[in-house]
C-alpha cells in the first residue's frame, strides 16, 4: 500500500513536467517589448503657462473681489473660494505631469507695509510660477501659482 502512494505520486509529478514542457516550446516566441518611455521634460508647448494663468488669476479675483469691503471674518473663505477656483481653472488648461500649487492671501489695507518671501527647489527649465495682485481701497490680496513638472 505504501508502494502504490508512491507510485502515484511519482506519476502526478512526471505527467506535470510533461505538461509544462509543452506550453513552453522554442518555436512560439513572444515579440519584444518596446523600451518604455520616460517623460523628463515637457514637450514644445507643454510647458507652464504663465501668461494664461496671470490671466486667470486676476479674472478669478476680480470675480471674487469686485466691489467688496474688507471683512475678518470673511477673509479665510473669500482666499479659499478664490484659491479653489483658480486650481481648477488652471487644471483645465490640462498641462500634463504639472503638479499645480495655488496660495492666495488676503489682508486688509491700513496702511502698513507687508513683505514676504518664498524659496523652492525645482527645475528651472521646466517648473514656473505665475502671480498677480489685486487691490482695492480696503483689501489687498496676493494669489501665486506654482507649475512643478512630475518627473
Amino acid at each position: 500500500m505504501a508502494d502504490e502512494e508512491v507510485g502515484e505520486e511519482e506519476e502526478l509529478v512526471d505527467t506535470g513536467g510533461a505538461e509544462s514542457e509543452t506550453a513552453i516550446s522554442p518555436i512560439e516566441t513572444q515579440k519584444p517589448l518596446a523600451p518604455p518611455k520616460y517623460e523628463v521634460r515637457p514637450g514644445l508647448g507643454e510647458k507652464f503657462q504663465a501668461q494664461n494663468v496671470r490671466d486667470i488669476i486676476m479674472s478669478t479675483m476680480q470675480e471674487q473681489l469686485m466691489g467688496r469691503q474688507y471683512r475678518a471674518d470673511q477673509a479665510p473663505r473669500w482666499a479659499k473660494v478664490i484659491a479653489n477656483a483658480v486650481r481648477q481653472r488652471v487644471q483645465d488648461l490640462d498641462m500634463k505631469r504639472y503638479k499645480i500649487v495655488v496660495q492666495s492671501t488676503i489682508i486688509e489695507m491700513k496702511g502698513a507695509g507687508v513683505k514676504c518671501g518664498q524659496r523652492c527647489i525645482w527645475d528651472p527649465e521646466t517648473d514656473d510660477y505665475a502671480d498677480e495682485l489685486y487691490r482695492n481701497d480696503t483689501l489687498f490680496c496676493y494669489t501665486i501659482v506654482y507649475g512643478v513638472y512630475l518627473y
